[in-house]
């Protein structure tokens, strides 16, 4: 199987609740100069919105986020002193958005934008919305937006370095990374990020440097082992790659990407178990993710359950069109690499009548042919998906050609073992017809030799009554 590192993480960082330290201004000293100050970006100068402001994230920090609707009604009366508050307007569409309010969250992020059009933040989070809605160009419109806003916005630039590197882009991908470092140096999202980009160019040292970066400011950030796992694998260090997805995993067991990697990597030494076990995890939390359904199809193949492994990539070609030609080529290798082989060596023993024998070498071999003729058209099916994927298709076209020279060849020997059953059933009747004659002959032979004998034994009977009678004349 072919393991997929990382999975495209578009949207890398969630603004932090809060996250907007607000700067009040202390010029509101003299009542009459407070209304003509101009308050800072997304800020207030008005006290008491101020307070109700503060308040909220009081809340919030005391409640450990678990009193979302109570800091929400505070942020609303925030705005209700202070339309303008841009960063109140900004937050309150964060914990509207947590609570699954997404209409009313939109509509406060645009608030934000409309009181304090510098803030980047409500554009990275309207463009995250948009994406998660399957809008990926407006999403990223958003994010650009939000650059042209705060040109070093922390989570702006690192999503749109995300879509640079993933386009192959990756001169753009490392600048609006190291701009992403620029709005905030601590940021671990962005030293992952930037991480993630030099790996993906294959500077897999800098990769490392950019991670240890990274374990120097916090060591249990579970990306960053992550990717260092990575890194090792394409390194050839086997060894201490999965140590790195371990340590991954012992900092967050449910990280999707470490699940994924780990299992990738024992499902490839045949540790069918483990792997499963990495990969349902991964569905408990993604139950759509098709990558994890099947490598655990693959993994149920290797434990000859091929059954449950036939059955789950049926599930995906039926209700997942966009992963429809990964199912046929699994597939197709089930059909030609299990099912065709063990059709061919059929069921059971085969019968000791040497006819019935050979009927049932054909029976399997045309079985065979069956699952090679299958596994031919899912290959074929694989062939005529669009996709990106050259060694794949490459790969799919291989098999494809072998299967059609085996099923010829195959083919081409089913009329011999056909015409080697007449052969056979004539020379068994010939062979029943020179015993029929052999034991005619020889029951022939056993009534000439009762015959005679029989006769011998009469001229005995007359010899001995002739005899009898002349000593019966010499008597008188």
């Amino acid at each position: 199987m072919k393991m997929k590192p990382m999975k495209n993480i578009l949207v890398l960082i969630l603004i932090s609740m809060f996250s907007l330290s607000l700067a009040c201004s202390g010029g509101a000293k003299k009542k009459d100069t407070a209304a003509t100050e101009q308050p800072p970006q997304g800020g207030s100068t008005n006290k008491k919105a101020i307070e109700a402001f503060e308040g909220a994230v009081s809340m919030y920090e005391k409640g450990g986020g678990s009193n979302l609707a109570t800091v929400e009604t505070k942020l609303k009366n925030a705005v209700g002193i202070d339309g303008s508050f841009g960063k109140a307007w900004f937050n309150l569409g964060v914990v509207q958005e947590a609570q699954g309010k997404d209409k009313e969250a939109e509509e406060s992020y645009n608030k934000a934008l409309k009181a304090s059009p510098g803030l980047g933040s409500p554009l990275v989070n309207l463009g995250m919305m948009a994406i998660e809605a399957g809008d990926e160009d407006k999403g990223r419109d958003f994010f650009q937006r939000a650059i042209q806003a705060e040109e070093f916005n922390t989570a702006a630039n690192s999503n749109i370095s995300v879509f640079y590197r993933r386009d192959g882009k990756f001169v753009e991908a490392v600048q609006h990374a190291r701009r992403s470092l620029a709005g905030d140096a601590s940021n671990l999202n962005a030293y992952a990020n930037l991480a993630r980009i030099y790996f993906a160019r294959g500077n897999f040292d800098v990769a490392l440097l950019v991670c240890k970066s990274s374990i120097n400011l916090d060591d249990k950030n579970p990306d960053i082992y992550n990717i260092m796992g990575l890194i090792w694998l394409s390194k050839k260090d086997v060894t201490e790659g999965i140590r790195n997805f371990k340590k991954a995993l012992g900092l967050d067991p449910k990280h999707i990407a470490a699940n994924m990697n780990l299992g990738a990597v024992v499902l490839n030494v045949r540790d069918y178990p483990a792997a499963i076990g990495h990969f349902e995890t991964v569905l408990k939390q993604e139950p759509k993710n098709t990558e994890a359904k099947i490598s655990i199809a693959v993994a149920k193949r290797g434990t000859g359950d091929l059954k449950a492994a036939r059955s789950i990539y049926e599930e995906v070609k039926k209700n997942d069109p966009a992963n429809a030609a990964m199912a046929d080529y699994n597939l197709g290798i089930l059909e030609q690499e299990h099912l065709a082989k063990i059709a061919a060596l059929g069921e059971g023993e085969p019968p000791a009548d040497a006819v019935q024998s050979v009927q049932w070498s054909i029976k399997n071999t045309k079985a065979q042919v069956g699952h090679l003729q299958k596994a031919k058209t899912h290959f074929q099916n694989y062939l005529a998906a669009e996709q990106r994927d050259e060694k794949g298709r490459a790969e799919a076209q291989k098999r494809h050609d072998a299967i059609s020279a085996n099923i010829e060849s195959i083919n081409a020997q089913i009329p011999e073992m056909e015409r080697s059953v007449i052969e056979i059933q004539q020379e068994m009747e010939a062979e029943k017809k020179e015993a029929a004659a052999a034991k005619l002959e020889e029951e022939a032979e056993a009534a000439a030799a009762l015959k005679a004998e029989a006769a011998a034994k009469k001229a005995e009977a007359e010899k001995l009554i002739k005899d009898a009678a002349k000593g019966a004349t010499k008597s008188k």
